[in-house]
């Protein structure tokens, strides 16, 4: 049987499940609402972290083995945080060019919250995905179809799907080498706050405020 690099081989109903839940959420989208998209995704979150509290439970060193350490986290930084920094800049082109600069306060909000949900995201990618797709070979194949099927469950929204593809391509390759989640997840959400503002011209942080009644609709 195929292992991965640190000598497990992949559990493909674990692939198979999260595949069926990005497809519920599409679907979801698609035929209901972006809110009941949303609520699906809330669920979701939920029974995944229910399974994986379960796993982690029977298995010793399963946190260590999902990248939940701190013994590779500096190189891991530091090759994450260059490529965020280089994806920031060109971001910040886009955002130059569709005149959307003039960051508002929220957007701080939205930067302090978002590597959470980059960690949840990043833990499906990188360990509900591309390794359980280690019968593919290589970090480079790996990274293509698990990006591409984690892109897949951002539509019909064209622009996050271009976006987390290619972010979901160099976030692979460099977790393959370096696996250390909370270093990804601070790039995750480091890009995907500036996405949220500059690209897609939608402001979480209000939303979030407006949830928690701090602001009115």
């Amino acid at each position: 049987m195929t292992t991965d690099h640190y000598g497990h081989g992949p559990c493909y109903p674990e692939l198979v499940a999260v595949v069926i839940a990005g497809a519920l959420h599409v679907i979801t989208e698609l035929t209901v609402s972006g809110f009941a998209g949303r609520v699906v995704n809330a669920l979701l979150v939920l029974a995944f972290a229910a399974y994986l509290v379960w796993r982690a439970h029977r298995s010793p060193g399963a946190l260590r083995h999902w990248g939940f350490r701190r013994d590779n986290l500096r190189p891991a930084l530091g090759v994450h945080l260059g490529f965020a920094t280089a994806g920031a800049l060109v971001l910040l082109g886009i955002g130059a060019f569709l005149g959307r600069l003039a960051l508002p306060a929220t957007f701080f909000l939205t930067l302090l919250l978002y590597p959470l949900w980059g960690l949840a995201q990043q833990f499906a990618l990188q360990n509900l995905i591309a390794r359980n797709l280690t019968a593919l070979g290589g970090r480079l194949p790996i990274a293509l179809a698990a990006s591409a099927l984690f892109a897949a469950s951002h539509y019909p929204r064209l622009e996050l799907v271009a976006l987390t593809f290619v972010g979901g391509v160099f976030f692979t390759l460099i977790y393959r080498r370096w696996p250390n989640l909370w270093a990804v997840a601070l790039a995750h959400g480091l890009l995907g706050a500036l996405a949220f503002y500059l690209i897609l011209g939608e402001d979480p942080g209000t939303m979030i405020l407006d949830a928690v009644g701090g602001r009115s609709s």
